[in-house]
């Protein structure tokens, strides 16, 4: 039977950005400007630039390599700040289209108040419409003072929820991906990922549900370089969609795009990210599962999907 390291109070004491620089240097980086490396100690902390430096660092003697720099540092630090700034704004234009095809598909289908018809789902252990609809009763809660739910209410006792296309502007992204994945009919997972350029609901699933991981952790501040996630994409073959490191961020970013164009949205991800590697040539875009010609491959150029168009607004 394995045994378990004993545990034991905590007993390392703060240091300063100087003394945390210092440190650094004994452990033989090279630092050209101490001015700018105090401010990114200062401004970034040290313990999350760690995140970026302890992958080359000797795991026991903690040195680096020789010649390695702060400005190797900076510049994996920067590259990941930009990438997960590029991340949120195309995962908010994906987030706000999906929500809308979904709602407006649903509403057309079956009712403006489709949430409420248990008919239409087919719940698992971990959601269900019970859940869902604890989950719409708390965000309309908490949008109450918002103008569109004040005036539902004004006007309204019956059903005790907005329609489709109000809620839509109160719940979160994972809602919309877990309430994806239950829905009982195929045709209408089919009908609401054709509209995205893909025909097989179980791929569609996957996606969004990556998507919502990513949005998470970027909007979080959660690191990107070198990373591997928790959940990975599937392959969607019928398009050449296949990924060799499913759970890098590469694979997430073909998503992305792949969707992006699908919606004839305007949006910047892919010249986002060429110009954010183009800004830091010292980091490999290997380090975010990147291949060397990335940019042109599948999932990365092409028109939009001809069997692919956005649903039209189902309000009133």
């Amino acid at each position: 039977m394995a045994t378990s390291t004993p545990l034991r109070p905590f007993s390392k004491s703060a240091s300063t950005p100087e003394q945390l620089l210092q440190k650094l240097k004994n452990c033989s980086l090279t630092v050209a400007n101490d001015a700018e490396a105090l401010a990114y100690l200062r401004g970034v902390g040290a313990y999350r630039l760690k995140g970026y430096w302890h992958q080359v660092q000797d795991p026991v003697t903690k040195r680096f390599p020789a010649g390695y720099e702060f400005e190797d540092i900076r510049q994996r630090c920067e590259l990941d700040r930009e990438v997960r700034a590029a991340t949120i704004e195309a995962v908010d234009r994906l987030e706000v289209a999906i929500r809308s095809v979904m709602a407006n598909h649903l509403s057309l289908t079956h009712s403006p108040h489709w949430f409420l018809d248990a008919r239409i789902f087919k719940p698992t252990e971990q959601w269900g419409i019970g859940k869902m609809v604890r989950k719409v009763e708390d965000e309309v809660g908490r949008a109450k003072g918002k103008a569109f739910i004040k005036h539902y209410f004004s006007q309204h006792d019956d059903p005790y929820l907005p329609p489709s296309w109000a809620i839509s502007e109160c719940v979160s992204f994972g809602m919309w991906s877990r309430t994806y994945a239950i829905l009982r009919d195929q045709n209408d997972k089919k009908t609401i990922a054709k509209r995205f350029g893909v025909d097989q609901p179980q791929v569609f699933e996957s996606w969004i549900h990556a998507l919502t991981v990513l949005r998470n952790l970027a909007a979080h501040h959660g690191q990107l370089l070198s990373v591997q996630f928790g959940v990975a994409p599937a392959g969607y073959k019928k398009a050449g969609i296949t990924f060799q490191q499913p759970k890098f961020f590469f694979a997430m970013a073909t998503v992305v795009h792949y969707l992006l164009t699908q919606t004839g949205l305007p949006h910047r991800w892919k010249p986002a990210l060429q110009a954010a590697f183009a800004a830091h040539p010292r980091v490999p875009v290997s380090e975010l599962g990147f291949p060397a010609s990335w940019d042109t491959a599948r999932g990365w150029y092409g028109a939009r999907q001809s069997s692919c168009r956005l649903g039209y607004a189902a309000n009133g």
